[in-house]
């Protein structure tokens, strides 16, 4: 399986934003989150040639047909899988010094006064789709390749975010979509005696304990997303007035630093 990993830029400390930035890090102090979780996930299979090959033509039947023939979505288990994403999440927001509430002690964290949040992971979709992959190289300025379709499983989340006791942009809804495929690991081969090239490939497919681990690693990634949110949101609020920020900060807790996103946050949805 493969899954994409984000890098960062780092640009010089002296900005206002970059400073803002740092004070909101270390003042790390009575952060509150309450954290809500999803009754079950929705599940879309996008392989609709499948329909086809079954001679499947009542639209009322496509969502079961499709579902019941997926390779990894029939078998994949709604609790398992939101237990593994917000352990994953819960995990890395106390990484970054957050007091974590769930449904069970709601009465506790209304009891703090200030720094608190909601973060309601509102709905999670996971899509199942076999996607087009291209290995190719030259050889004596011949262009050699390989198609191949790979099972892809994406998975689309909507979070609610808010601040408790400040009305000013009510509850914002953001949205993050991550993916993992297959991993394909091939090589071409020419025989310099029969002028041949062949393809040799071994594909290492996808299946629910991959997807369940990918879970854990969106709630890692996503509790990282929230900081970021909260930390800009800081340092939008602390600018001079009529000054908007230049740069959507992300930081690294593991080497203490400071860089600029790319698109690796969360998007706002229109309301």
């Amino acid at each position: 399986m493969s899954v994409l990993l984000f890098s960062g830029l780092f640009l010089p400390s002296c900005s206002p934003e970059r400073k803002l930035a740092n004070e909101y890090v270390k003042n790390d102090t009575a952060r509150s989150i309450l954290l809500l979780k999803p009754a079950y996930i929705y599940k879309t299979s996008l392989k609709t040639y499948i329909l086809d090959s079954l001679g499947i033509t009542d639209k009322s039947l496509s969502d079961s047909v499709l579902l019941a023939n997926s390779d990894i979505l029939q078998y994949l288990d709604d609790s398992m899988f939101i237990a593994n994403y917000m352990l994953g999440l819960k995990k890395e927001l106390k990484k970054f010094n957050f007091t974590i509430y769930n449904e069970d002690n709601t009465a506790d964290f209304m009891e703090t006064d200030r720094n608190a949040y909601l973060v309601n992971v509102a709905q999670i979709e996971v899509e199942e789709n076999a996607l087009p992959y291209r290995d190719e190289t030259w050889i004596d300025n011949i262009q050699y390749y390989h198609d191949q379709l790979l099972n892809t499983i994406t998975v689309d989340s909507w979070f609610e975010i808010s601040e408790v006791n400040n009305n000013k942009n009510g509850r914002q809804v953001y949205f993050a979509s991550d993916e993992i495929t297959d991993d394909l690991k091939g090589e071409f081969t020419y025989d310099v005696f029969t002028d041949n090239v062949k393809y040799f490939y071994k594909i290492d497919s996808l299946d629910t304990d991959d997807v369940y681990n990918f879970a854990y690693q969106l709630g890692r990634t996503y509790a990282a997303y929230t900081f970021d949110l909260l930390m800009n949101k800081y340092i939008q609020k602390h600018l001079p007035s009529g000054k908007q920020p230049g740069t959507y900060w992300r930081f690294d807790p593991v080497n203490h630093d400071l860089f600029p996103a790319t698109g690796d946050r969360f998007v706002l949805m229109d309301k």
